[in-house]
């Protein structure tokens, strides 16, 4: 029995140090890519990092801004489209994800992670379609109405 508490509450302790260390990854990370924007405020590479940053502070709105601004300085960036469908993604916005990650294929076509989040976006917006085509109400004659 004490074994078992002592691993749970390590279990515990592990969790929240790397949620910890997360955490501090992510700000250490941008303060890095902020140091670069203050040099370079062109960097494509920066302004998608910062985008992806932001991406996984769950800052969405304030990412996409960045995933434009990278996106005007190299439109050939497959991993900030990438970045841009995860975006969308996360808001449920499926159509346009999948369009970014069609995009980031495009550029990049051994692209594996663009080509798995496509899949997962993909498998949603048909499921989403197929409970819209069976919660249609019915006509008169039993039929479908559209």
């Amino acid at each position: 029995m004490a074994a078992s508490t002592e691993n749970s509450s390590n279990s515990s302790a592990l969790k929240k140090a790397l949620r910890l260390l997360s955490c501090e990854g992510l700000d250490g990370a941008m303060m890095v890519v902020d140091r670069e924007l203050e040099s370079n405020p062109e960097s494509w590479e920066a302004l998608s990092a910062k985008a992806d940053i932001l991406y996984f502070q769950g800052k969405y709105e304030t990412a996409l801004q960045y995933c434009e601004l990278s996106m005007d300085q190299n439109p050939d960036n497959a991993l900030v489209y990438n970045i841009k469908g995860n975006i969308l993604y996360k808001q449920k916005k499926y159509e346009g994800a999948i369009e970014c990650y069609n995009r980031a294929i495009e550029i990049e076509p051994l692209f594996v992670r663009a080509w798995y989040n496509k899949k997962l976006a993909s498998e949603i917006q048909l499921k989403n379609s197929r409970m819209r085509v069976h919660c249609m109400p019915l006509g008169k004659s039993g039929e479908k109405v559209r």
